[in-house]
């Protein structure tokens, strides 16, 4: 399954890499124009320290030069020792020792040998040849001065952490209310009504919110309008169709007549008729959920549908008995219309209802082995009144509202049916329950 881009995470790129970009161009600009000049000035300072004490030591009498590296060892915290043996290898891969070689070497005579290393006690030792003597100059790391590359990744770390906190908040700031828009959305779609969002803080955000409420409080009318209407048609309609009925059951017991009968199947139409369109309405509103046995609601379904065809029907299940919280009036509704459909359509074939687990819920199918839905045809059958033979009429092909009433029924509740084509012929009517945990018993 592929993942969708998220606002979210689009946002938190997005921020990120901008202000990656900005830290990253600022601190070169710092490294280049600040930190390595800064560097270069040290290291500088510090070679014509050590070059001047050499030549000073090389001048002085061998009585009175104990007494000059003392000073020098109080005033700068440096060592001058004559040098035997070199010290470990040489350093050439520390950027500021590099900038003191550089120094020191426009400093002393051409083709001068110098030798850095550092020594097991972390101190640098510079060794520097003067008049016939190997002078050893050792120091400390603090007196270094600016390092560059330390400066340089703690940038770029620090730059990185407050980019990444601040792309995150900035995205979270944004993305939490068009979150609670969509939740809000949702919750519209499967018939409930959502609270009211709070018309506050950025000027867009809030006239969004402002408009998403005045909608959702248009459609909460709207939908309670059409309830009112519905059930007052319904009322207003099957009153007369009630006195149209007992006088054509009055006119029958005097004469029977082919019009009589006609009539009498039309009036028991339009009260389908009228019973399935409430019942198309009440779809639109969200059954409460409850602990329901599943596998015997789907022996009720298969002892109804063994009355209407002895021997065809047959339920198939996988593992133990299966229970979960689930709306039971909406769930018996669908699968009634799945099988009345494969009874009414599915020829003289073996009708299957199919009960499996899934991951994160429960997928149950009712299979026949009819002639089939053709591909482009399995979505409009979800439409009301569509039927796939135009010439059949309602007492041979139905009202037209029994899969428009389980598709919404089962968008309201937060389920998905759909029809797939069955191996070997027929027809599958599937209906997926998700995001729950069924229990096992």
């Amino acid at each position: 399954m592929k993942l969708r881009s998220s606002l979210f995470r689009r946002t938190v790129l997005t921020v990120a890499a901008g202000l990656l970009v900005f830290q990253i161009a600022s601190g070169t600009a710092v490294f280049l124009y600040i930190t390595r000049p800064l560097a270069q000035r040290s290291a500088d300072d510090l070679a014509a320290l050590l070059v001047l004490s050499a030549r000073t030591w090389v001048e002085l009498p061998a009585t009175t030069r104990p007494a000059f590296e003392e000073e020098l060892k109080l005033s700068h915290d440096i060592g001058l020792t004559e040098a035997g043996a070199p010290l470990g290898s040489d350093i050439k891969h520390l950027p500021y020792v590099n900038f003191l070689r550089t120094s020191l070497t426009s400093r002393l005579d051409s083709g001068t040998a110098l030798h850095v290393a550092e020594a097991a006690d972390g101190r640098f030792h510079v060794d520097i040849p003067m008049a016939r003597h190997v002078l050893r100059f050792s120091f400390a790391k603090d007196l270094l001065g600016p390092r560059p590359s330390f400066a340089l990744a703690w940038s770029v770390a620090a730059g990185l952490l407050v980019t990444l906190v601040t792309a995150w908040l900035l995205a979270r700031r944004i993305t939490a209310p068009v979150a609670r828009l969509a939740e809000a959305a949702r919750l519209i779609g499967s018939g409930e009504h959502p609270p009211r969002l709070q018309e506050s803080g950025e000027h867009e955000l809030a006239e969004l919110a402002q408009i998403f409420n005045q909608t959702a409080a248009q459609l909460a009318a709207r939908r309670e309008n059409q309830s009112t209407l519905l059930a007052g048609v319904s009322h207003d309609l099957r009153s007369p169709l009630a006195r149209m009925k007992m006088a054509l059951g009055m006119l029958a017991e005097e004469r029977t007549s082919p019009l009589l009968t006609r009539m009498e199947r039309d009036v028991v139409e339009m009260e389908t008729l009228i019973g399935a369109q409430l019942e198309l309405a009440r779809s639109q509103e969200r059954e409460p959920a409850q602990a329901t046995d599943i596998d015997a609601l789907l022996s009720e379904l298969i002892e109804s549908a063994e009355a209407q065809s002895p021997g065809q029907t047959h339920l198939r299940t996988d593992g133990p008995s299966c229970h979960a919280t689930i709306a039971p009036l909406a769930l018996k509704r669908i699968l009634g219309n799945f099988v009345d459909n494969a009874l009414r359509y599915g020829g003289p074939g073996r009708l299957e209802l199919v009960r499996r687990r899934c991951a994160d819920g429960i997928l149950i199918g009712v299979r026949d082995r009819g002639p089939g839905i053709p591909a482009d045809l399995r979505e409009a059958v979800f439409q009301p009144f569509f039927r796939l033979d135009p010439s059949r009429n309602r007492a041979s092909g139905g009202s037209g509202l029994g899969l428009a009433i389980a598709r919404q029924l089962a968008e309201t509740q937060g389920w998905t049916i759909a029809i797939k084509p069955r191996v070997g012929g027929g027809v599958s009517a599937w209906l997926a329950i998700q995001h729950l945990n069924p229990d096992r018993t």
